[in-house]
């Protein structure tokens, strides 16, 4: 069966021609090349990536068009290779603040390159209410949903004002560990797509980005006393009950049925 990018890649196509003059077209035709070279099996796959600072950055950015078999399949070019990859992906469209630039870059350089990469460092649970909730909302979901999480029509559902954040209190938190795929109706306006799990995240962030949005962007008027804050530890007991993307919609489906 033919494989097609996904609409995130569909959506930064018509980014670059509006930024660079190439054609919609054009950058599709690019972006259907660099998915052929992917199998379907690779890019099931949850990839995970040697753990080091700003790796969740990568996850992020690097998976607005391609999951991460891309970036494994890289391992061991240059540091200068990895830059003008960097150059590459936003001549796609893929939007990086210089700071975000200069972060993805030390990553790559010191994890995916060609020197030997630094010790693993062992990361702590920790406290949610210690983990700045919007800084992971920043790294994390504005590639897709944007920085006022409007999202993008037809492409990436709103974050914000949106009520399958109060559905139950898990769903959020199995939504980002597992992932999920199919089509949902979203304040009237219908989405098909895929949205690729978070498990790199730690329990903590996880925790607190679920709470940092559930307070922002007018989702405080949605909540209801059955909600409470998510901690840590909710979202580590939902780690062993592992779902694929499919089953976490058909979850939603029976809490909007």
């Amino acid at each position: 069966m033919t494989s097609f990018p996904p609409p995130q890649a569909r959506a930064l196509s018509m980014a670059a021609e509006q930024k660079t003059g190439v054609s919609h077209a054009v950058a599709l035709s690019l972006l259907f090349f660099l998915f052929a070279l992917l199998s379907p099996l690779a890019r099931a796959a949850e990839i995970e990536l040697p753990d080091g600072p700003d790796r969740s950055l990568i996850y992020a950015k690097c998976r607005t068009c391609h999951d991460l078999q891309y970036v494994i399949e890289s391992k061991g070019i240059s540091a200068g290779s990895w830059d003008g990859l960097l150059d590459d992906m936003e001549g796609f469209g893929v939007e990086l603040t210089p700071e975000e630039r200069e972060r993805v870059l030390a990553y790559l350089s010191a994890y995916m390159s060609n020197t030997p990469p630094p010790e693993p460092t062992q990361v702590a649970s920790g406290d949610a209410t210690a983990v700045d909730g919007q800084s992971v909302f920043m790294d994390n979901c504005t590639s897709c949903h944007q920085e006022d999480a409007m999202g993008i029509e037809e492409t990436f559902p709103p974050l914000a004002a949106n009520s399958d954040l109060f559905l139950a209190e898990d769903f959020p938190l199995k939504v980002l560990l597992n992932g999920m795929t199919g089509e949902i109706t979203v304040n009237d306006q219908v989405f098909e797509g895929e949205m690729p799990p978070f498990g790199h995240l730690s329990d903590a962030e996880i925790a607190a980005v679920v709470n940092f949005l559930r307070n922002s962007f007018g989702n405080d008027a949605l909540a209801h006393s059955e909600i409470t804050t998510v901690t840590p530890e909710m979202v580590q007991s939902l780690r062993a009950s592992e779902m694929d993307p499919e089953q976490v919609l058909e979850y939603r489906a029976s809490l909007i049925n």
